[in-house]
């Protein structure tokens, strides 16, 4: 892997006093710890940003039913359309966590603490970056994957996963670097946590497989008897860590069926993943993706070079993970952190190149930071959360975007509505079922394909409602079933506001 002198340091001599006018800055630990919470109000408009998707709300009621119970459930508890139907719910700790953190103080202090998982997320990106590069380079790299997960920043369990793919690239990295395989015996353990938190456990052991692989793979390749050696242990290492990963996977309530689930979600021909906006190519004319057009070529030339000077396992990553990137903006995030390492290594071999070493290091030494700084840093990155927990406005939304108002008119009986609206209706009205949630994964293709017929009014609209026996309809201005529902016989407007028409159902 990349050159153990990336982390030598230009330090004054000792016993030298520090020159006059040097300044102090803090650490670049300390201050990655503080880009989540810039770009928060900087890009993003401030934490509301981070309850944008209701879906938020559909985890806190899950945890309470799980809090309540002491179960995890078994069976869907939201839909009258599958009622009874196995639900495998993937993110149980999760939502169980959520919810305790909903009873200390509201959706605040699950925006707070969703921002303190992103500045942790910032942190361990640094400490990778940091062991190819320095200080500033590790920082630079450091801000621009930070600013590309912005992509997806909502208090959700996927940020779960962001920082344990950040943990595992970390301690893999270190390894390598120190040439001690031990570090590598506590991704198991991270991995059994993983599993009950988010899907996204796959994702590491997946880099586990790809280290053991490519490590294989060089043993084939040139090189002396005693790098020979070494790749073919480093591969019996990262093959046994990622069994052993795979094995405490199974340490969850639902034991091979969660593995099941996931592989049909993400695999199989009739998966709904193409019909979900997150799981579509990125749209490169969101601006929030611009940060992603400018780390995009920087991995595209990590991964061809690092592949020419013989370093496999970057280049497989690096490559693999822009490819999926390119597939679905939901894998933009992980794409940039598991790149952080090989831009990082990349970046500091182009310096040298162009003889500019000298000149960073300087400009590193001239940077010494202070305990104050630093302390003044993490206490800035604390208040910010701490801030973000305080406050008491905080709600789903934008509340522009949902149904607030309209909430109060609905009459009883079965609901149809959006997959996000119903989302918001499960977290604002807890006693009533919907038809059709973002718990994508759990309906199937069969209810998309009926949704999606509902919701754009395609024909053959009206037997699909009757099919369910809707009693009411709870619908966006714009949305083409207002017409729709205006002209049926069978509909009668009960009333509408600036963002929502409800109807209901005559009785014939």
């Amino acid at each position: 892997m990349g050159s153990a002198l990336a982390n030598s340091e230009v330090t004054p001599a000792e016993g030298a006093r520090p020159t006059v006018g040097v300044r102090r800055v803090p650490s670049g630990t300390a201050l990655a710890l503080i880009v989540p919470a810039a770009l928060l109000y900087w890009q993003l408009g401030g934490p509301s940003s981070l309850l944008s998707d209701p879906n938020t709300g559909v985890h806190v009621r899950t945890g309470e039913w799980i809090l309540a119970q002491h179960a995890v459930p078994k069976q869907d508890l939201f839909s009258f359309a599958i009622a009874g139907h196995p639900w495998c719910d993937w993110e149980w700790l999760s939502d169980a966590l959520y919810a305790l953190l909903y009873r200390w103080h509201g959706l605040a202090a699950i925006a707070a603490f969703s921002l303190a998982l992103l500045c942790l997320t910032s942190w361990v990106v640094y400490l990778t970056a940091r062991l190819h590069t320095g200080r500033i380079i590790a920082y630079a790299v450091t801000c621009l994957v930070m600013a590309t997960t912005t992509i997806h920043w909502l208090a959700r369990p996927h940020l779960f996963t962001w920082l344990l793919v950040g943990v595992f690239s970390w301690v893999i990295e270190r390894a390598r670097v120190s040439a001690v395989h031990k570090p590598l015996l506590a991704l198991p353990v991270l991995t059994l946590l993983w599993a009950n938190l988010h899907p996204g456990f796959l994702a590491g052991v997946l880099i586990l497989i790809v280290w053991s692989a490519t490590e294989l793979v060089q043993t084939r390749l040139r090189c002396s008897k005693k790098e020979c050696v070494a790749h073919s242990q480093w591969s019996r290492w990262f093959g046994f860590t990622a069994v052993a990963c795979l094995a405490a996977t199974l340490v969850n309530p639902y034991g091979l069926q969660l593995h099941r689930h996931i592989v049909e979600y993400l695999l199989s021909p009739r998966s709904v993943t193409l019909q979900v906006v997150e799981w579509l190519s990125p749209d490169f004319h969101n601006p929030r993706l611009h940060w992603f057009e400018l780390l995009l070529p920087l991995c595209a030339a990590a991964g061809l070079w690092h592949g020419l000077q013989g370093r496999l396992a970057w280049c497989m990553l690096t490559l693999a993970a822009l490819h999926l990137a390119l597939v679905s903006v939901r894998n933009v995030p992980l794409c940039a952190i598991v790149c952080a390492a090989p831009v990082a290594n990349l970046v500091e071999h182009l310096i040298q190149q162009c003889g500019l070493q000298s000149r960073f290091r300087v400009a590193e030494a001239s940077l010494i930071h202070s305990r104050v700084g630093t302390f003044a840093c993490c206490a800035l990155a604390g208040g910010v959360v701490i801030a973000v927990g305080c406050q008491t406005a905080l709600c789903l939304g934008p509340p522009s975007s949902l149904p607030v108002e309209a909430l109060a008119h609905l009459p009883a009986g079965r609901l149809f509505t959006t997959d996000r609206w119903a989302d918001y209706v499960i977290y604002a009205d807890p006693g009533r079922q919907v038809f059709f949630d973002c718990r994508n994964d759990l309906y199937g293709p069969g209810f998309v394909k009926d949704y999606l017929t509902l919701i754009r009014a395609r024909p053959g609209w009206q037997a699909v409602a009757a099919k369910y026996a809707f009693a009411a309809a709870m619908v966006p201005g714009d949305s083409p079933m207002v017409a729709a529902l205006a002209a049926s016989a069978d509909w009668r407007l009960l009333c509408r506001d600036r963002r929502a028409a409800i109807f209901v159902r005559l009785e014939n």
